[in-house]
This record gives structure tokens, sequence and C-alpha cells, in this order.
């Protein structure tokens, strides 16, 4: 059985990715698009380990993505089913 998810994007802002004092958010997920304008499917997280240089210049140009609002906006779609009497779990 094929799963999906969907999640809707926004263009990343500075408040993304950082507090109102300057402080780095660290663990704020994010996409980057391509230069061909695709999103591309393999999330990314700010760390201490993200390199800011490419970031940087991804962001200047407009090709990081955020989820709208995250963890809110993921739906998930996939066939329902009845669970058999002997997949239930016995507590």
């Amino acid at each position: 059985m094929e799963r999906y998810v969907f999640m809707k994007l926004r263009l990343s802002n500075k408040d993304d990715f950082s507090d109102q004092f300057g402080n780095k958010r660290l663990g704020v997920i994010y996409f980057e698009q391509s230069v061909t304008g695709a999103i591309q499917k393999q999330p990314r997280y700010f760390t201490e380990e993200t390199d800011l240089v490419v970031f940087r210049e991804l962001y200047i140009k407009n090709q990081i993505y955020v989820p709208v609002r995250p963890f809110e906006e993921v739906e998930i779609i996939e066939e329902k089913k009845e669970i058999e009497p002997q997949q239930q779990l016995q507590l």
C-alpha cells in the first residue's frame, strides 16, 4: 500500500530561522528549491552543521521553503481497511 504526505509550503522569512534576539532557531525543517524550480523532496533541518554560505545564497534567491504550520497542515492519505480481530492489540 502506498502512502502520501502532502504539506503546504511557503517562502521562508528571517523569523523562521532566528528569534527576536537574533539567536538561531535550530531544528527548523525546510526544503530547498532547485535551479530548475522544483522543490527537493528531501527535508532538511537547520542545525549548527548547516552550511550558512550555501543557505544564505539560497535564501537570498528565494529558494528556501518552510511548512505553513509545522505538523498542522500535514495530511496523510491511505486506503482505509478494517482491522482483523487477530490484529487488534490485546491488553
